[in-house]
């Protein structure tokens, strides 16, 4: 493995939803109707569980990631 390989901390979407203050049912409805959450899109695993990148969930708690509508 390469050590300019990043591996980032996951949230499932109850813990995004957390971060954020939102409800976990408004994280999927945004989601599904626009793909993504606020211009973060998650990894769909093949069991349709979604993992969030912490960071960048983190970034738009804080408001030093730029939201896309």
């Amino acid at each position: 493995m390469s050590t300019d390989t990043k591996l980032s901390r996951k949230l499932s979407t109850e813990e995004f939803a957390d971060v954020l203050r939102y409800k976990a049912t408004t994280v999927r409805s945004v989601l599904c109707r626009s793909g993504s959450f606020k211009g973060i899109q998650p990894v769909k695993l093949p069991g349709g569980r979604l993992l969030w990148d912490a960071d960048e969930a983190a970034a738009l708690a804080n408001g030093t990631l730029k939201v896309s509508q």
